[in-house]
């Protein structure tokens, strides 16, 4: 299983590496070296990348989805 997915939300520069086994999502430090600075590069021309990933939304903390989320079962 995955372990580790790299994020980059439309309309903002910084990429972020969520840890699924911790639990934590952390900003990724400039400069970018690698695959991961070539993929920025892509990404910066507006081409969009996608390996491994089968399900994403971006939404706002406001919508209704992403609000049940966070309250839980009660």
């Amino acid at each position: 299983m995955t372990q580790v997915v790299i994020l980059g939300i439309s309309g903002e520069a910084a990429l972020w590496q969520a840890d699924l086994k911790a639990g934590t999502i952390t900003a990724i430090q400039e400069p970018l070296s690698g695959e991961l600075a070539n993929a920025a590069s892509l990404r910066a021309s507006g081409v969009t990348i996608t390996k491994g990933v089968d399900f994403a939304i971006a939404a706002s903390a406001d919508s209704t989805g992403v609000h049940g989320v966070h309250e839980g079962d009660g």
